[in-house]
C-alpha cells in the first residue's frame, strides 16, 4: 500500500546545556509550501487553520469516498479510498504521519507537523515518494507537500480535506513522467460524505 512511512525533523539550536526547539508560529512555513501556493489552495477552497493550540488528532482514519474538489492541471480521474495515520503527536506540534491508498509506491516524509485551533486542525509534510518495480530499480520518484485540514470529533474528521503539490520529480522514461503531476501542480480532494470515520485500534 501507498505507505509513506513518516519521520520528522526539526531545527535544533545547541545552547551551552541545552537544545532549543523554535517556536512554532501556527502557520505552514514557506518553505514547506511557498506562499503563492498557499494563497491559491485557499482561492480553490482548502481549508488551512492556522493556530499553535492544535487538537489532539492521534488515530487511524478512513476518508471514503474520495471526491475531487480542484486540479490545478485539469486532472479528472478517480482517486482512491485513503487511509490516513496519525500518532506520537507532541505539544509543540510535531506528530508521525503514513497514509495508505494503493500497493505500488512507497514514501517517507521529512517533516510532520499539526497546527489548528480549537476542534480544528491542519496537518502538513513534506514527503519523498517512489515507486519500485519488482527488481527494487526505481520507476519514478517526486518530492511533495501533503496537506490534511478538517475537524476532529468523537466519530472522526468532519470536513476532511486533502491535497497533495508536487515540489520536485523525476521519471525512467516518458510512459511514467506522464503519470506524474506538473511541478508545483497540485489536486484538492474532500471525503464525499463529510466524514472520515476514525477506525478501531
Amino acid at each position: 500500500m501507498i505507505v509513506l512511512s513518516m519521520c520528522f525533523s526539526s531545527c535544533l539550536k545547541k545552547g551551552d546545556d541545552t537544545l532549543v526547539l523554535p517556536v512554532p508560529d501556527g502557520k505552514i512555513p514557506y518553505y514547506v509550501i511557498p506562499a503563492r501556493l498557499q494563497d491559491s489552495l485557499r482561492t480553490h477552497g482548502f481549508e488551512i487553520y492556522e493556530g499553535i493550540e492544535p487538537p489532539f488528532i492521534e488515530g487511524t482514519y478512513l476518508a471514503s469516498p474520495m471526491e475531487l474538489q480542484y486540479a490545478s492541471d485539469d486532472y479528472s480521474n478517480h482517486f482512491y479510498d485513503l487511509t490516513l495515520h496519525f500518532a506520537s503527536q507532541f505539544r509543540r506540534g510535531m506528530l508521525r504521519y503514513c497514509e495508505s491508498q494503493t500497493d505500488t509506491v512507497m514514501g517517507q516524509s521529512t517533516v510532520a507537523s499539526v497546527i489548528g485551533k480549537g476542534n480544528n486542525f491542519t496537518m502538513y509534510c513534506l514527503q519523498n515518494i517512489s515507486n519500485l518495480d519488482n527488481q527494487g530499480d526505481t520507476l519514478f520518484r517526486c518530492r511533495t507537500a501533503t496537506v490534511v485540514s478538517g475537524t476532529i470529533e468523537a466519530g472522526g474528521i468532519r470536513n476532511c480535506q486533502y491535497t497533495n503539490i508536487v515540489l520536485d520529480k523525476w521519471a525512467v522514461n516518458d510512459y511514467y513522467e506522464m503519470q506524474l503531476a506538473d511541478i508545483n501542480s497540485y489536486r484538492i480532494w474532500k471525503d464525499g460524505d463529510s466524514l472520515s470515520v476514525k477506525l478501531a485500534k
